[in-house]
């Protein structure tokens, strides 16, 4: 199911609830209203039509009583007079009754009301003693009237008791459905929106980390392909274009490899053949001719330098550079790759001032490689330090120092109870690494572009090999700047198990 499809089922359904809520409350509203509707233009009203019947009937028996004590005509008008009203209002009452009770309730009370008003008319009509007052007959039927007047009063109030109890059940009702069906929209809801991130957060989060693994150079990572979606397409996608890439890297890699193969023979032979002429085995040379041979034996030199750096890292990135641990003195390994450049110039004459301990310090390593990390360290704060001096530091250390990235804490053994840490820091006095570029120095092919090109700078290998090295050492390579001006290049190596014996150890692909 496509992504687009998924969110729009997904809050299709909770609009659908919505909806049908929103149509419930609509219909709860109409409801209540129409309850209110008849509590207050029925109900009240026939209750209040039968509270003045009561008045009137009691003003009927009046005046009925005084129609027969006295022969005054104006007490029989005043009787007429409410028993029309009282007529009215039962004819009033027959047309708003709604319960059964109700009707029942009046169509009793309109039988009384006929038999009455027929024995009272025959009762006026006839001769009569008025001094004899109103007939029992009467007197009893008008009792019956009165009570049951006031049974369609009770009958009119028990209405409005059972529309008020209907309303007080539907306004619980809506406020059940209400809260139910708010509840299950938010639980919906919920479940909706975190199967909905949770299929679109898993494969980006598989395709960032397949985007990092791109930038890292490891072109033979893949993504799952099994999904339905548009993710699914986009895996595949992005596994033809690592596929090519990765056809297209190992292309270079060899014909790197291959050129690099071969230019170190030839190389090697022109490097012999100019320190035979140096050496004046062929016949004498003149100063110029020998200032002439020397900077091309300095520029062969260089060449073969790169050369085998993209050995070491067509080796490196293979995952096949071995590396022979034994037990070596740190110091000692310093002050022979000191020794190697300060003569041939390799420093650019900048004075290398090294601090070391009087004592030896052991450490596992392959010491061909450490000195090649020592020698590219060296050789770069030479060329970026102008003749200045560089200072060399080896010191034993207890604790990670402070200006250590992060990344590298988790990496770096901790020490022993008896062996501590090797810092090396090496010194320059150049112009510093800015702070975006302390980590990208070490990456392949990556150079800090301060002003013009300075004459004998590398191809940018030298500091990614460095730390590729130190990282099968278990160690840690990183810069950070000098207070006294330029940077500072530290080294910690851990002090490894100082078993005298050899071992070898084969590199991760790089």
């Amino acid at each position: 199911m496509k992504i687009s499809t998924k969110i729009i089922a997904g809050y299709g359904i909770l609009i659908a609830l919505m909806v049908g809520l929103l149509a419930h409350e609509i219909l709860t509203i109409q409801r209540m209203q129409s309850i209110i509707t008849r509590l207050s233009d029925v109900n009240f009203e026939a209750a209040d039509i039968a509270l003045r019947m009561g008045n009137n009937i009691e003003l009927v028996e009046e005046f009925a009583r005084k129609s027969f004590v006295s022969a005054d005509p104006g007490y029989r008008d005043r009787l007429q007079e409410y028993r029309q009203l009282y007529a009215g209002e039962l004819s009033n009452i027959e047309a708003i009754g709604r319960t059964r009770e109700e009707q029942a309730e009046i169509q009793r009370l309109a039988g009384f009301w006929s038999a009455f008003n027929a024995e009272l008319a025959r009762r006026l009509a006839g001769p009569g003693d008025p001094t004899q007052g109103i007939p029992d007959v009467l007197t009893e039927q008008l009792a019956q009237l009165k009570d049951q007047t006031r049974s369609v009063y009770l009958a009119a109030i028990r209405a409005i008791y059972a529309e008020v109890k209907v309303f007080g059940r539907t306004s619980r009702m809506a406020a059940t459905v209400s809260w139910i069906v708010a509840a299950a929209a938010l639980v919906l809801s919920g479940l909706v929106s975190f199967l909905i991130v949770q299929s679109i957060s898993s494969p980006l989060r598989q395709l960032t980390q397949g985007t990092r693994a791109l930038t890292e150079g490891k072109f033979f990572y893949r993504l799952d392909t099994t999904r339905r979606d548009e993710f699914g397409q986009l895996a595949k996608d992005f596994n033809s274009m690592t596929r090519r890439l990765n056809e297209l890297d190992q292309m270079k890699k060899d014909f790197v490899a291959h050129v690099s193969h071969e230019l170190k023979a030839p190389l090697a032979s022109q490097q012999e053949t100019i320190q035979l002429l140096l050496d004046q085995i062929p016949g004498p040379v003149n100063d110029k001719q020998k200032r002439l041979l020397e900077l091309a034996l300095a520029s062969c030199q260089r060449l073969s330098a790169m050369i085998g750096n993209l050995l070491d890292l067509s080796r490196m990135e293979a995952g096949v550079m071995e590396y022979e641990l034994k037990s070596h003195d740190l110091a000692a390994l310093i002050r022979a790759v000191a020794a190697e450049l300060q003569p041939h110039g390799d420093a650019r004459d900048a004075a290398i001032a090294l601090d070391l301990p009087g004592q030896p310090f052991m450490i596992d390593c392959d010491a061909d490689r450490i000195m090649q990390v020592l020698r590219n360290l060296l050789s770069n704060a030479g060329k970026f330090s102008k003749g200045k001096e560089i200072t060399v530091r080896l010191t034993a250390t207890r604790e990670i120092p402070a200006g250590m990235p992060e990344h590298w804490r988790a990496k770096v053994p901790p020490p022993t109870d008896a062996r501590a840490l090797a810092l090396v820091a090496v010194a320059d006095s150049g112009p510093g690494v800015p702070d975006a570029h302390k980590e990208k120095i070490f990456e392949k092919f990556h150079q800090v572009k301060q002003g013009k090109k300075i004459p004998g700078q590398g191809a940018g290998l030298g500091l990614a090999i460095s730390r590729t090295i130190a990282e099968a050492h278990r160690a840690a390579l990183w810069v950070d700047d000098n207070p006294e001006g330029g940077s500072i290049f530290y080294l910690l190596i851990p002090p490894g198990e100082n078993t005298g014996q050899t071992s070898y150890r084969e590199s991760s692909p790089i």
